[in-house]
C-alpha cells in the first residue's frame, strides 16, 4: 500500500489572497531554481488557482495515475492567528474535507486543521473527532504558537484520550517559521509520549534536528514532504540524506509524503512515488524499507490505535 500523508484539498474559498500573495514570492523562486524559469509571483498565484479542486475528481486522478491508495488531507488553520477567516470558514473546511472521506471510503484519512489557541478548540476538535469522524490534527505553529507552548497541551491531552496522532509544520523560513522548530516539537512529544506527532516536512533547514527527534523520541515520526526540491536539484545528495535518515532514525519513523497540490509543480506525484519505488542510485536501499516509508509507517501512525 502507498500512503501520501500530506496532502491539501485545495477548494474554492479557502485560502484569503493575501496569504497566496505572500507565500508566493519564495515559491515562485523555488520553482524557477527548479525549473530553470523565470515565472513571477503573480505567475505562481495563477498557477494555484488552477489547481482548485472543487469536487476532489482532481486529485483522485492525480493519486490514481500515482499509484496511491490512500492520502492523509487536511487543510491549514491561519484564520484566527493570521489572515482572519476565509469565505469557507475553518470549521467548514474541517467538516467538507470529512465528508469527501466518508464519500470515498478507504482512499482518505482526513485530519482536523485547528489552531489550539481558539477559544472552542477543544468543543470543535471533539466535533471533528466524536462526530464526523476525522483521524487526526494538522497544527500549523507558524501561525503564532509554540508547539510547547501550555495553551497547546489540553488538545494534547485529548488527542492521548482519543489515541489520534498530530501532523505539525516543521521548519522553514517566513510567517514565524522559527515557532515550527522541532526542538519545539519534540520538547511537547516528551511532555505527551502517548500521542504520536509527525514533523511535517522532515524540519525543512531543521532537518538534523528532526532526525535526534525522531531517533531519541518513539513517539516522533517525520513525512518527507517538500523534499521534492531537494531531489529536483541534486537526485545524488538527495538519496545519501534519505540514506542517512534511515539509518539514524530507521525506516519506521519516516513517511512518504508529496505536500500536494503546490509541490506538483516541482514534481508530479507520479514521479515523486517512483523515486522510491525505483530509486536511480547506487546507494542501497531495502525492500523492508522501501515499504515502510511508502505506505508501512503511515498505517502505523493513521490507521494503528
Amino acid at each position: 500500500m502507498i500512503i501520501d500523508t500530506h496532502v491539501h484539498l485545495t477548494r474554492p474559498g479557502f485560502v484569503r489572497s493575501r496569504f497566496l500573495h505572500n507565500h508566493s514570492r519564495m515559491a515562485a523562486s523555488l520553482y524557477n531554481r527548479l525549473h530553470k524559469t523565470n515565472i513571477t509571483p503573480e505567475d505562481y498565484v495563477s498557477k494555484v488557482r488552477e489547481r482548485v479542486d472543487p469536487d476532489g475528481t482532481k486529485l483522485i486522478a492525480e493519486m490514481d495515475d500515482a499509484g496511491v491508495d490512500m492520502s492523509v488531507i487536511f487543510q491549514v488553520d491561519w484564520a484566527y492567528g493570521v489572515t482572519g477567516e476565509p469565505k469557507v470558514s475553518n470549521r467548514e473546511q474541517n467538516k467538507l474535507l470529512a465528508d469527501y472521506a466518508k464519500e470515498h471510503p478507504g482512499r482518505f484519512i482526513p485530519l482536523c486543521a485547528i489552531d489550539p489557541r481558539r477559544p472552542d478548540v477543544i468543543e470543535q476538535a471533539t466535533e471533528a473527532i466524536e462526530e464526523w469522524g476525522m483521524k487526526g490534527f494538522k497544527l500549523m505553529p507558524s501561525a503564532g504558537f509554540k508547539p510547547n507552548d501550555r495553551i497547546c497541551y489540553p488538545l494534547y491531552e485529548k488527542c492521548a484520550e482519543w489515541r489520534v496522532p498530530i501532523v505539525f509544520h516543521s521548519g522553514g523560513l517566513e510567517f514565524n517559521w522559527e515557532l515550527s522548530s522541532p526542538n519545539l516539537i519534540a520538547t511537547a512529544a516528551e511532555d505527551h509520549p502517548d500521542v504520536k506527532m509527525v514533523m511535517a516536512h522532515a524540519g525543512l533547514e531543521s532537518w538534523e534536528q528532526c532526525r535526534l527527534a525522531c531517533t531519541a523520541l518513539p513517539n516522533c515520526y517525520m513525512d518527507l514532504s517538500i523534499r521534492q526540491f531537494d531531489y529536483g536539484i541534486n537526485p545524488k545528495k538527495f538519496y545519501g540524506w534519505l540514506r542517512d535518515m534511515i539509518d539514524w532514525t530507521g525506516p519506521e519513523k519516516i513517511m512518504f509524503a508529496s505536500d500536494a497540490p503546490l509541490p506538483t509543480y516541482y514534481l508530479p506525484t507520479k514521479e515523486w512515488v517512483d523515486v522510491f519505488r525505483n530509486p536511480k542510485t547506487d546507494i542501497e536501499f531495502s525492500e523492508r524499507e522501501i515499504e515502510w516509508i511508502l505506505g508501512k509507517s503511515a498505517e502505523a501512525v493513521f490507521l494503528t490505535r
